[in-house]
């Protein structure tokens, strides 16, 4: 029998149902070659830089192509000495970002040279964008960590080559984190570790330093190709990986079938492959985030349009075009926040977190309002938004406890209290993964744990046995995780879990955490609960943490919406209802045409609701 859900706490929510106008835009990243033929040091020594250079010339010519083009973001590298010529053909369509100079030898940058410091204080990027479409909010720029090559190896420590970052205005209330690059050029063993370092900083800052809920798109000359670089494993791989994102390349997904080439084979040469088949080293890439605001990729190519009248290129290199479209309403707490990300906002983002989203069906007015206005509400620093966002916890949860009931279904999960299985086994928990699997996890005995670390006080307590983890360090952590098949629905998910030396230990639901923050006692387990709907299918559940933990008394139980006012009716004849009814319900809260076999929610015109069970 199904028990009223007495009280949560904590919780997850899962889906938000708003909607914003979508958008469609197109964003493209070219090499203009803006580098001159030669350059004179001290007005003395002539070296010659690019001698196949078209100089200002083709950087006119390129202008007038772009703005022939139209397209929305312009992504530019080795935009050193033409950017003038450049934006006199796109200035009256286009905004530009910062140019960051040109490459002018001086008797200073010919002491940096002898002492192999940066030649040019400039990194040949920069961004146009359409301003009468879209626009930029913010831009920052950071040098990579490692280069190869100072005069030789493609010469990358003359410059301060680099990546930058904008956030990009989509003008209906959707922002895109942008990124556009240049990374180290050659081939040579010290120039690959190069672009391997500097995957990994680009990397860590779009999951580390700048991880916002927005989406991402990544574009520029890469220097690489999945053949010779480890670009998939080094960074796609790990992005991926985080569990946030999905990150994908628009040649791999349109021309290739979503199929990487596989890294140590022979390049895929477009003078014997052409464009669609053949790799370049300019790319884009597009991060979705697992929830929210998404981007569809509509079209990618090569426009190898940028042709002069003889038909030879303007430039080394075509640009890559991409054209998206949005869908999705953007919920990011970063993008309401002014002030300093510091604690203040740590508990602002944490409580937005909780908030967001809720199914919009199953949340009732005002409640619905409240939550939207907290959701899209512009604050800084001293708002008293988080005392409001709490209080919003605490009306829910009230809201939650009067409109639905738990109907256990805990005989889902294997072995949910450890009391099944072979004990102080290492790496063998029946029913469950686990790790480490090679060094210390296993069942232990709550009183007689051989590791002194008995939990004495679970509670709810059930058996004699509790999950533990204690030695070894596994390169994911320590966790028991089990994948469950579950129908369509709200779940409430439990565990009592403990742990020390102020480590946290995780429940997961999905793709949602529960956090029981630092804990000193490992003697004390603490009961953490998630709440969250479920689309149907399977599911990963379990606890985990960086450090050593203990786990017990897995519940899990199925929320069905029964609201209190819902007259216990039961009939087999849905004439019997009177007056008519003016909307239909299933147990989920999912809005009916019609009753159908099952418990269905019946609210009448008069205001009254009821339960009919149609067998």
């Amino acid at each position: 029998m199904p028990h009223k859900l007495i009280s949560f706490l904590a919780f997850s929510i899962l889906t938000l149902s708003a909607t914003a106008q979508n958008k469609t835009f197109t964003v493209a990243a070219m090499n203009v070659d803006g580098m001159p033929k030669s350059i004179k040091v001290a007005g003395i020594y002539t070296v010659n830089l690019n001698p196949d250079a078209r100089e200002g010339a083709g950087a006119t010519a390129i202008g007038q192509k772009l703005v022939s083009k139209g397209y929305d973001y312009i992504a530019v590298s080795e935009d050193f000495n033409y950017n003038d010529q450049i934006l006199k053909q796109i200035g009256g369509a286009y905004s530009s970002g910062t140019h960051r100079g040109k490459i002018t030898a001086s008797i200073s940058a010919m002491a940096n040279y002898l002492a192999k410091k940066p030649l040019f204080d400039t990194d040949g990027l920069n961004l146009f964008w359409r301003r009468d479409n879209v626009g930029v909010t913010a831009e920052y720029w950071t040098a990579w960590n490692d280069h190869y090559g100072y005069d030789s190896d493609g010469a990358d420590g003359l410059i301060k080559k680099g990546f930058r970052y904008y956030l990009a205005d989509l003008g209906n209330g959707q922002l895109v984190d942008l990124y556009i690059l240049h990374m180290d050029a050659e081939t040579s063993d010290g120039d690959l570790a190069a672009r391997e370092s500097q995957m990994g900083q680009l990397a860590d800052d779009i999951l580390r330093i700048n991880p916002s809920k927005r989406p991402k798109i990544v574009m520029g000359d890469t220097n690489c190709r999945y053949t010779r670089d480890q670009l998939k494993t080094l960074f796609i791989d790990v992005i991926n990986a985080d569990g946030r994102y999905t990150i994908k390349d628009g040649w791999i997904e349109k021309c290739k079938n979503n199929t990487y080439p596989t890294y140590g084979t022979q390049d895929l040469i477009v003078g014997a492959l052409g464009y669609k088949e053949g790799e370049i080293v300019d790319k884009i890439f597009y991060i979705n985030p697992k929830y929210g605001m998404q981007l569809r990729l509509n079209n990618f190519f090569v426009d190898t349009d940028f042709n002069d009248d003889n038909g030879d290129p303007l430039a080394d290199h075509y640009p890559v075009v991409a054209n998206f479209t949005t869908s999705g309403t953007l919920y990011d707490p970063a993008s309401y926040w002014s002030g300093d990300y510091n604690a203040e906002y740590q508990a602002y983002a944490e409580l937005y977190d909780r908030l967001l989203p809720l199914t919009i069906p199953t949340l009732q007015q005002p409640l619905r309002t409240q939550l939207l206005a907290l959701l899209t509400e512009h604050v800084s620093a001293g708002s008293d938004i988080v005392e409001r966002m709490k209080s919003f916890l605490h009306d829910f949860t009230l809201y939650m406890q009067e409109n639905y009931e738990a109907n256990d279904n805990t005989s889902r999960i294997k072995n949910p209290s450890f009391e099944e299985g072979v004990r102080l086994q290492t790496g063998q928990v029946q029913g469950w993964t686990v790790a480490p699997d090679v060094e210390e996890a296993f069942i232990s005995g709550v009183i007689d744990n051989d590791e002194g670390a008995a939990i004495r006080n679970f509670d709810p307590h059930d058996g004699d046995y509790v999950f533990n983890t204690w030695g070894g360090y596994p390169a994911n952590g320590f966790y028991c995780r089990q994948k469950l098949t579950l129908p369509l629905g709200w779940y409430l998910f439990s565990a009592v879990l403990a742990t020390d030396y102020e480590n946290s230990v995780y429940l997961r639901f999905g793709d949602y955490r529960e956090s029981t923050g630092p804990q000193t006692d490992r003697t004390r387990g603490q009961c953490l609960n998630i709440i969250g709907y479920h689309p149907g299918g399977s599911i990963i559940i379990g606890a985990e943490s960086d450090g050593w933990f203990e786990a017990d008394d897995f519940r899990l139980s199925r929320l069905i919406y029964s609201p209190t006012a819902i007259e216990s009716v039961e009939t087999d004849d849905a004439s019997t209802l009177n007056p008519q009814p003016s909307a239909i319900y299933s147990p989920d809260g999912r809005i009916l045409s019609a009753p159908r076999r099952g418990l269905n929610i019946i609210r009448r015109t008069d205001g009254t609701t009821q339960k009919l069970l149609v067998r």
